[in-house]
């Protein structure tokens, strides 16, 4: 393992919140250099240097109709702490702990991932700065791009910009024809910056009606398409209502288990509004990484603003750095 970006996800699996249980090797955002190769491997090779990416079971009808992002056994393959065999690929004290987070397991110097989770890229390019493309990077982008699809002239509006959220604003920006992309967050710094990637418009929703103040940048008509970053419900709740007429509204942040976003269904119909999840961007690693790749090649895609890289042993400085706002995207570099 070369370097690994630190994603919420791992932070709620670290709190009991979501994921296997403790002990548990966690990380998501993984690169490296390829040291073995399975037998049923063919797309990498020894001293291949790979991204890494969510797992999905690959036998399921999602996967097999080409959409492993819902996969069935995503859950399990992903946040079940072993292999779909039950195999587990590290072990402490002689003893199996929970591993194969999403197939990888990645905050660690050396890791046995799962195949389809490793996507090969060329050997010059920098694996520090690419890691983060493999989960957030691309929930954010493919969000916008596969499900989203905002039209000419449109607006679209992204809650929460913090690493998925500003990928979301430079996928707009740079590659749909939206002519409104509006941020809306409560802390000033990372609005700065979404203005800088390429938001139109910034508004801090601290205090403030959102939907009203989103309303009057739209003159009234509501948001074309929405997303919403945070799994704050209340967020949510308001993002669905500032979403315009035939519009979409989709969440990619992890809200919790048993609570509820309300819809009425009479005025729902005369709106016409949809309101979808969005897993990993509906996108296919072994295709979207790759032109996320090349989009950051040609300066069109500059996911290195938001990253911050740090020694593997001070993950707790880049922890407290993302929970406050100083970093959007913490990096771990696997070297002494």
């Amino acid at each position: 393992m070369i370097a690994t970006g630190i994603c919420h996800t791992d932070l709620a699996s670290a709190h009991g919140h979501k994921g296997p249980g403790l002990p548990a090797i966690l990380g998501h955002e993984g690169s490296g250099i390829v040291e073995k190769v399975g037998a049923d491997v063919r797309h990498v090779e020894v001293s291949d240097h790979v991204l890494l990416t969510y797992n999905a079971c690959l036998e399921c009808k999602p996967c097999q109709r080409g959409s492993p992002s819902y996969c069935k056994n995503g859950e399990r393959v992903c946040f079940g702490g072993a292999r779909l065999d039950g195999t587990k690929t590290f072990s402490l004290d002689g003893k199996d702990i929970n591993s194969a987070y999403f197939g990888q397991s990645s905050f660690s110097k050396r890791s046995i991932v799962r195949g389809f989770c490793a996507v090969k890229i060329d050997k010059s390019l920098p694996l520090e700065i690419l890691c983060i493309i493999g989960c957030g990077i691309q929930t954010g982008a493919g969000t916008v791009l596969n499900v989203l699809k905002p039209q000419v002239g449109s607006s679209i509006a992204i809650f929460g910009v913090g690493g998925v959220g500003l990928a979301a604003i430079m996928a707009a920006k740079n590659f749909t024809p939206a002519s409104k992309i509006i941020a809306v967050d409560i802390v000033d710094l990372r609005l700065d910056i979404a203005k800088e990637l390429g938001a139109t418009h910034t508004v801090n929703s601290k205090g403030g009606d959102i939907v009203a103040l989103l309303n009057s940048l739209t003159d009234g008509d509501g948001v074309d398409r929405t997303v919403d970053c945070t799994g704050n419900l209340t967020v949510i709740q308001n993002m669905i209502a500032a979403t315009a007429n035939n519009g979409i509204a989709a969440t990619v942040g992890g809200a919790p288990h048993g609570r509820f976003v309300q819809i009425e269904p009479a005025t729902w119909i005369g709106r016409n509004v949809s309101y979808v999840g969005s897993c990993q961007g509906s996108s296919v690693p072994k295709t979207f990484i790759p032109a996320l790749v090349e989009f950051w090649k040609q300066g069109r895609f500059p996911i290195d603003k938001i990253s911050k890289s740090y020694s593997y042993k001070d993950v707790n400085k880049a922890v407290e750095d993302m929970e406050s706002g100083h970093t959007i995207k913490p990096v771990l570099i696997w070297e002494d």
